[in-house]
């Protein structure tokens, strides 16, 4: 069903697309065209920095790298990093050919790319030898191929005219081969698609976790580098279009999955390998996209709806989910100037928000060609001020000498002639939801003393990604009070480490040191290997609230381990916006006697006084944790350890809050509220609330405010009957049918008390995430306390 339903929504983007222009003949064709020269070399003059600081430093210092015999010969070719990548420097060289100042100019980068070229293509041409230089069949599917593999089709297209038929010969035989590596290629799991050579064809799609292995960056990566191989060549060049033939497959089968992916599970904006890897998975898209567009090879009726960039919305969520992904505020790093702090996700090697020029460069490109001013100014607003370094640090993000592409795209990007950009962020809403990675990204407004809240529930089957289904994080006036704590493989992904539960369970038949031995120890959601996909059960943004249930059970078991004793595994929780969040955790395993742990990764050390667990930030800020239930856990606060892995580069958590139901119960329920606070600011009272008659429910009073969950999330609702005091002015019950009609009483009770009487009736309704605010938000009611 689901891919009847996608293919309905490609054939009306067929239906809904502009007239496509014809194939484009001549060169260049990838990425601009001819008619771009003139408009791109009035851009490369000294008054315009991004050239003059930018691209025109890069190419300076390149010649002299290339006049000092450091290009080629320092290159070894190796299938992953080298200091001096040939092929690179080939496509600076190709580039600063189409736009340099006179012709002179023009014809010596000219040549500069053609000898870099031809030295790679010679030493390839005898056919692929393994250990061999620019010959091992690795080079053309490994690190190399991804970071680089654009070069070699770009030099090709965009210094046509000065290669001789040999050359193009040598070219298209070369290009035969690697292209042949990408279609069979086996660099990760599901690495290519299947069948091959079947395209636009629903049986591309029927293996879901093939599909969800298509937003892997080496995936793209192949893909996009057959797209640009196959398009370099003039068909007078290529006898019987042999190298041709293959755009097809590039469109119709790895775009095709790939394009699937974006609209099922990478729905909203998001990939799953996260801020490490998804750049440059996107980017190798949008670049092959892009060449489409300017190849004039976008045409859906010749290869589908998925060669149309802007016939996906995914794209534009794509911008969105970046900002909502980043800090209200900037700070200063040490090592790279001005940066924003992201919520991220997937492993990390550094904690910065990193620049996505790989991925809007290109977006940007294309925005400008078809005329998307909207997206074109928010992506200039992006690259100069959020990426690393921020304003001031623009032109060295324009001379970037670890990727040449990325300094072409800042060249394309920026018209030197165009207005300052405006923010976008405050035109945006202040609620996020990706539902292919079950991301919620919440804001108490756009400036940058908002408080900030996010959750993560995914599935968990590919590279990258981490135990961090249920994954809570709250960012208050400038700095996390607690998030993740990020790193790379950092103790396998372990979910200790992601604001959530760690339950214990059958031990895999494994080796000491295997990956799932270190999942079992720390009891967490299995990588790779779960038992099937969560569920966010309910959501909803209410006015001045954000509630979200998620169960999270299957992460926690693994039938391929034999490790299947968890029987629930859920949270429930409401951010009352901006400085509390009350998270209701329920948890129960076939075996007692196993742990069950509360986890919140912290900057520093918590201090533990009963059920009250306080943390102080390095500017005063407080974080307090009140532990409602169980009665009588232990509470520790310790250092963060590590087992296998590394936390990541300026990774602000260093502790972390352990809270452990004694003894471990078979079943047990978990009830926490946190609150942010300014210092001196002392911890709200907050008291247990427990249904008395009816259906169980257990929450809190926070101030005049009462939160309640259903204990049990599949049992039936029979009415609950609950008991407050009469100062209580608003009630959020929780776990409700959504949309569902209830009647609310309340009577006066011993102590200054009321006891609350709800039942199925008509006189109130549940909103669409199944949560009954009482009073209604459309009566008159006091305002809630910050």
């Amino acid at each position: 069903m689901k891919i009847l339903r996608v293919g309905f929504i490609l054939c009306l983007v067929v239906a809904l697309s502009p007239l496509h222009a014809a194939p484009v003949t001549g060169h260049p064709r990838l990425w601009l065209r001819a008619s771009d020269l003139l408009r791109l070399r009035s851009w490369a003059v000294p008054g315009n920095p991004i050239y003059q600081d930018g691209l025109a430093e890069l190419a300076r210092r390149a010649k002299a790298d290339m006049d000092a015999k450091r290009v080629p010969d320092q290159d070894p070719g190796a299938t992953t990093y080298v200091d001096y990548p040939t092929e690179m420097y080939a496509e600076l060289f190709a580039f600063m050919s189409l736009i340099g100042s006179d012709t002179a100019t023009r014809d010596d980068y000219a040549q500069r790319a053609r000898t870099l070229l031809m030295y790679v293509i010679d030493r390839a041409l005898p056919g692929a030898a393994e250990g061999q230089p620019f010959r091992d069949p690795n080079f053309s599917i490994s690190d190399r191929s991804r970071w680089h593999g654009e070069a070699f089709a770009l030099t090709v297209d965009w210094i046509y005219s000065y290669l001789s038929s040999a050359d193009k010969e040598k070219i298209r035989t070369v290009f035969l081969r690697w292209v042949g590596e990408d279609i069979n290629a086996t660099t990760t799991s599901f690495n290519h698609p299947e069948p091959i050579g079947v395209v636009n064809d629903p049986r591309l799609v029927s293996d879901q976790a093939r599909v969800r292995w298509a937003g892997n960056n080496y995936f793209t990566g192949h893909m996009r580098n057959i797209g640009l191989m196959s398009m370099a060549l003039d068909p007078a060049d290529d006898p019987g279009e042999a190298l041709r033939k293959f755009l097809g497959n590039a469109t119709g089968a790895w775009l095709y999955i790939f394009d699937y992916l974006m609209r099922t599970d990478g729905r909203g904006g998001l990939l799953p390998e996260g801020f490490e890897y998804s750049p440059q998975s996107a980017g190798y898209v949008i670049q092959l996209l892009l060449a489409l567009q300017t190849a004039g090879q976008d045409d859906p009726k010749a290869w589908g709806p998925q060669v149309v960039l802007a016939g996906n919305p995914f794209w534009d969520d794509f911008v969105a989910a970046y900002l909502h992904s980043l800090s209200p505020a900037s700070l200063a790093s040490p090592a790279f100037g001005q940066v924003y702090q992201p919520a991220w996700y997937g492993d990390s090697q550094t904690y910065i928000a990193p620049d996505f020029i790989g991925a809007f460069g290109p977006l940007g490109v294309y925005d400008y060609v078809t005329g998307n001013a909207r997206r074109l100014q928010a992506l200039r607003w992006i690259e100069t001020n959020m990426a690393p370094g921020g304003p001031v640090g623009l032109s060295d993000r324009a001379r970037d000498s670890n990727f040449n592409q990325n300094a072409i795209f800042y060249f394309m990007l920026f018209d030197p002639a165009a207005p300052a950009p405006d923010d976008p962020r405050p035109s945006l809403p202040l609620n996020f939801f990706a539902s292919g990675l079950g991301r919620i990204l919440s804001r108490s407004s756009w400036d940058r003393n908002a408080s900030w809240f996010t959750y993560k529930l995914s599935w968990n089957q590919v590279d990258h990604q981490n135990g961090d289904g249920n994954q809570v994080e709250f960012y208050r006036r400038g700095e996390w009070l607690t998030k993740e704590r990020s790193g790379y493989d950092l103790d396998a992904g372990g979910s200790n480490n992601h604001n959530t539960l760690t339950l214990q369970n059958d031990r895999p038949d494994r080796d000491p040191d295997d990956y799932r031995i270190t999942n079992w120890r720390l009891g967490s959601q299995w990588a790779y290997v779960a038992s099937g996909d969560p569920k966010i059960v309910a959501r909803s943004f209410g006015q001045g609230f954000v509630y979200v249930t998620g169960d999270a059970t299957a992460l926690y078991n693994s039938t391929s381990e034999n490790a299947t004793d968890i029987l629930h595994a859920s949270r429930s929780l409401v951010w009352l916006q901006p400085d509390h969040i009350v998270l209701f955790d329920r948890a129960a395993s076939k075996t007692a006697g196993r742990f069950k742990r509360f986890n919140l990764n912290f900057p520093t050390q918590a201090v533990v006084s009963g059920n009250l667990s306080t943390m102080t930030t390095a500017s005063g800020q407080k974080l307090f944790v009140t532990t409602v239930l169980p009665a009588g856990a232990a509470i520790l606060s310790e250092a963060d350890s590590v087992l296998v892995g590394d936390p990541a580069n300026e990774e602000p958590m260093q502790f972390r809050l352990i809270v452990d139901a004694l003894g471990g119960p078979s079943g047990v329920r978990f009830l926490h509220v946190l609150q942010g606070a300014s210092a001196g600011v002392s911890a709200d009272a907050v008291a247990l609330i427990e249904s008395s008659t009816g259906s169980p429910f257990s929450g809190v009073l926070l101030k005049d405010t009462s939160i309640l969950f259903p204990v049990d999330l599949n049992a039936s609702f029979s009415g609950i009957t609950y008991a407050v005091p009469a100062s209580t002015k608003i009630h959020l019950i929780t776990g409700l049918s959504p949309g569902a009609g209830y009647d609310v009483s309340t009577q006066a009770s011993a102590g200054n008390s009321i006891q609350v009487k709800i039942n199925t009736g008509t006189t109130y309704r549940a909103d669409s995430g199944g949560v009954l605010e009482y009073p209604p938000p459309s009566l008159p009611r006091p305002r809630r306390r910050p």
